[in-house]
């Protein structure tokens, strides 16, 4: 994604377009308010539950092989190391500072489902980076997080892993499997048969459950399936592994690798001397874990595209009247870009006569809308999401005596923000000084044009429907790559010209 961004100009790096974490989170959103939380779409949640399904049966996998912020720990590490700086926190203190990831993990997902927007983007330190300290991002938040990752790993062994990071709290209880889906399973059944009950009291009691037998056991049971074996027969005990386990497992002492931490990264397979000695599951199979990762991301891709959830759904009529509504589906709404707009938008168009429900899926612009065909129809609906606008784009010559004015349709317009795009689009010509749009299927677009200009029809056209443009800034740095869609259907030059007076009084009318 880094090199691409450097490399194609039109590329826009979407670093949370594969977070599992992410799409964990807007699972429990979904699940618990019907509404996922920001910009995730199913490519995230797919991912999300691929993660879980991974720990439960092979362990913490992404941890151990796709995770930044993990290897960025690790390298930070071996710098600790080299200079003799870095240390193992053991003992009570270990325990106790365990604690602090799941708090973050609760409140974590607490937020997250209040708000419907990813909390763990106001201080992970890979998102801040990455983004370039996006305005989701808390400064102080997050520059405390990267403090925490480069300092803590170079003097303290994996500090953001093991203590911080709400997603190793998340993996290790999905590694108490049984464990989780029965309180789940017991949360649901309450819900359904007893009483309503806020999804805070399983998420809290599960956040100190697993800490507690984290600390206790510091040991995994049945789950995951996978994990390394020593065969005191072959082994040397040269501790070799001990060395090298990122998590300073003391693998030698060990019959069966069940530590906590283990996240089946293999290092110890790929470092034993002694053929045998170490297997996964008995088997001495040192790439499975990394091939089972391509083969997890492959399918949590395919599977991703497949299906799609409604970033909101609501729909405010009884529920047995919806098999009796029209569904009006419109692609490409621009303005529908994440929960906050899809509420704007749901609360617009709950003030529509006739219209009684809505779903917007932000990943592709797309909003369903019910609606009674005896109340309304798609045409009115247009028109109702439409907002005519005049704006004026360049600074009129009160000098020059009259203006030229053509009239064109334009298709694949819907919007407000289709209205800034044109805008952004038509501002680049300094020979056109307003535009003004209609209501129509197409819409219809007034432009005012300097008489001595040398724009044609076939200018105008062209202008209209590139696909693409940097926005407040001609080149990739600060700016955004913004897609148009915009079809000219009609262009034509009006015979009559219209006098600048007309003009200034018309964009300063209100």
């Amino acid at each position: 994604m880094g090199i691409k961004l450097l490399t194609t100009p039109d590329y826009l790096a979407d670093f949370e377009a594969y977070c599992p974490f992410g799409g964990i989170q807007a699972f429990t959103s979904f699940l618990v308010s019907n509404t996922l939380a920001c910009t995730m779409t199913s490519a995230q949640i797919a991912m999300g539950l691929i993660f879980l399904l991974a720990i439960i049966l092979f362990s913490k996998l992404f941890c151990s092989f796709i995770c930044p912020i993990g290897s960025i720990s690790e390298w930070l590490g071996k710098i600790g190391d080299k200079f003799k700086i870095r240390f193992t926190i053991t003992g009570v203190t270990d325990k106790i500072l365990r604690s602090l990831k799941y708090g973050l993990l609760f409140i974590t997902v607490y937020f997250t489902v209040e708000s419907s927007e990813l909390f763990c983007k106001w201080f992970c330190p890979y998102y801040a980076v990455a983004s370039g300290f996006n305005p989701d991002v808390n400064v102080i938040m997050a520059v405390g997080a990267i403090l925490f990752v480069i300092i803590g790993s170079i003097f303290i062994r994996l500090l953001w892993c093991k203590y911080l990071c709400p997603l190793g709290a998340l993996s290790n209880i999905f590694r108490y499997f049984i464990l989780t889906v029965s309180i789940l399973g017991i949360y649901l059944l309450l819900n359904a048969y007893v009483i309503n009950i806020s999804f805070i009291w399983p998420l809290a009691f599960l956040c100190g459950i697993a800490y507690i037998f984290e600390i206790y056991t510091m040991q995994s049971r049945i789950f995951p399936l996978l994990k390394v074996k020593r065969d005191a027969k072959i082994c040397t005990s040269c501790k070799l592994c001990d060395k090298v386990c990122p998590q300073a497992i003391q693998v030698s002492k060990e019959t069966v690798i069940k530590h906590i931490d283990c996240h089946l990264c293999a290092d110890c397979l790929h470092v034993c001397p002694e053929k045998g000695a170490l297997k996964i599951n008995g088997k001495g199979r040192k790439w499975w874990p990394a091939i089972i990762v391509v083969i997890l991301i492959i399918a949590g891709l395919i599977i991703g595209k497949s299906f799609e959830l409604p970033t909101l759904s609501e729909y405010w009529a009884e529920p047995e009247t919806k098999s009796q509504m029209e569904i009006y589906t419109i692609h490409d709404l621009k303005t529908v870009k994440c929960y906050g707009s899809s509420v704007a938008f749901s609360n617009r168009m709950y003030d529509m006569d006739g219209v009684y429900g809505i779903a917007t899926y932000v990943s592709t612009f797309k909003v369903k809308i019910w609606y009674a065909p005896d109340m309304t129809d798609t045409l009115k609906i247009r028109e109702w999401i439409f907002t005519p606008a005049k704006v004026q784009l360049q600074e009129i010559d009160l000098n020059e005596d009259n203006l030229i004015v053509y009239k064109i349709r334009v298709d694949n317009f819907l919007d407000q923000l289709d209205t800034e795009n044109l805008k952004g689009l038509l501002a680049e010509q300094a020979d056109i000084i307003g535009m003004q749009t209609e209501f129509g299927c197409p819409v219809y677009l007034t432009l005012y044009v300097k008489s001595n200009a040398q724009l044609t029809e076939e200018n105008l056209k062209n202008i209209i429907e590139q696909r693409g443009l940097w926005s407040n800034s001609k080149s990739s740095i600060g700016a955004e790559y913004l897609n148009y869609h915009f079809k000219v259907v009609e262009v034509a030059k009006l015979d009559k010209v219209v006098s600048v007076e007309d003009v200034v009084r018309l964009f300063t009318i209100e």
